[in-house]
């Protein structure tokens, strides 16, 4: 099954805040406001306008025609249990006193060319830039929404408090119930209180309860903000003190975020359109023959190799710089 797109600028107008531009001073002054009046803004740049902000997991589900076979909670959650099964992923994880999690394992996915219910955002406007026009092809069509490439984003201020963010969502969690579980055994001493969700960060954090069919982990909740690893508030269970960690070397290199959605069908847009909470999401979309304009003033020094980091080749580079200096 084909993934629905839009089929003209107009179409997109009803769900976001909508800006079409096609000359660079208008390029140039939008962004130079937007930097000014909005600077803990998230973005996300995608370069066909016609694309509809669907998750990875989404335009696999649909367009394979996989919900015959399954749901897509238990298609993630079988990806997660896949690496949790993986030893050398395991073992590499303990060398390093991680305690791997589920959202660990997402953020693994997401960033290495799995399907996951995660959207890349960027708090760099220049890395949604890059992305944005990186492999652009020219419209070729009569449709005016294929001579235009996007760039989404969100101002995380004017959400405040009615976008779930997971280090507030997850703290609130743990500390609640470390009140709870000293609540009850300070008024029921000799009373056995179980409390495995505050000592163990792999449980606190399933994405869905293991080999059970209800939605009651993590993928229960709809749509959540997960900030940057060097942004986030840390998150620590209150007894065992374990740590969460989703890092990994290309969303720290992308100064990455990401927002979790969790839906079969309906692109994210349309679904913060519907929410009487959630502000529209911001959709600029800019004229492709100002692509050359954009990689030119806005992405020196930029490229692929910053974005996304190899090992080898920075162990290469290491070497080379060595002997440079012979």
């Amino acid at each position: 099954m084909k993934l629905p797109e839009y089929k003209s600028l107009e179409e997109k107008t009803p769900f976001f805040y909508h800006i079409k531009i096609d000359t660079k001073d208008v390029l140039d002054s939008h962004l130079e406001k937007l930097l000014e009046f909005s600077p803990n803004c998230i973005f996300r740049g995608v370069n066909e306008a016609k694309y509809k902000l669907y998750t990875s997991v989404q335009r696999s589900w649909i367009c394979n025609g996989l919900g015959r076979h399954s749901t897509i909670n238990l298609m993630v959650d079988s990806m997660i249990t896949s690496l949790r099964n993986n030893i050398t992923l395991t073992d590499y994880y303990k060398s390093l006193n991680i305690i791997p999690t589920d959202l660990l394992y997402l953020g693994l996915l997401q960033h290495y060319s799995a399907p996951t219910p995660l959207l890349d955002f960027t708090h760099d406007y220049k890395t949604a830039l890059y992305f944005a026009t990186k492999g652009l092809s020219a419209g070729c069509s009569d449709s005016e929404i294929d001579d235009f490439f996007s760039i989404y984003y969100i101002d995380t201020d004017k959400y405040g408090d009615q976008l779930v963010k997971m280090d507030e969502f997850l703290n609130d969690g743990l500390d609640a119930g470390a009140a709870m579980y000293e609540d009850i055994i300070s008024k029921y001493p000799g009373r056995h209180a179980d409390k495995p969700l505050l000592d163990s960060m792999e449980i606190y954090t399933r994405w869905m309860k293991r080999h059970s069919f209800a939605d009651d982990g993590l993928c229960a909740i709809k749509m959540m903000f997960i900030d940057n690893p060097l942004k986030f508030k840390g998150i620590a269970t209150p007894y065992t003190h374990e740590s969460l960690y989703w890092s990994n070397l290309n969303i720290i290199a992308q100064k990455g975020c990401f927002i979790l959605y969790n839906n079969d069908r309906m692109p994210m847009e349309e679904y913060v359109s519907q929410s009487v909470c959630l502000p529209k999401i911001w959709c600029i979309d800019i004229h492709k023959s100002l692509a050359e304009y954009v990689q030119e003033h806005y992405l020196q020094g930029l490229s692929e190799a910053l974005l996304f980091p190899d090992i080898n080749q920075l162990a290469k580079d290491a070497y080379k710089d060595f002997l440079k200096n012979l």
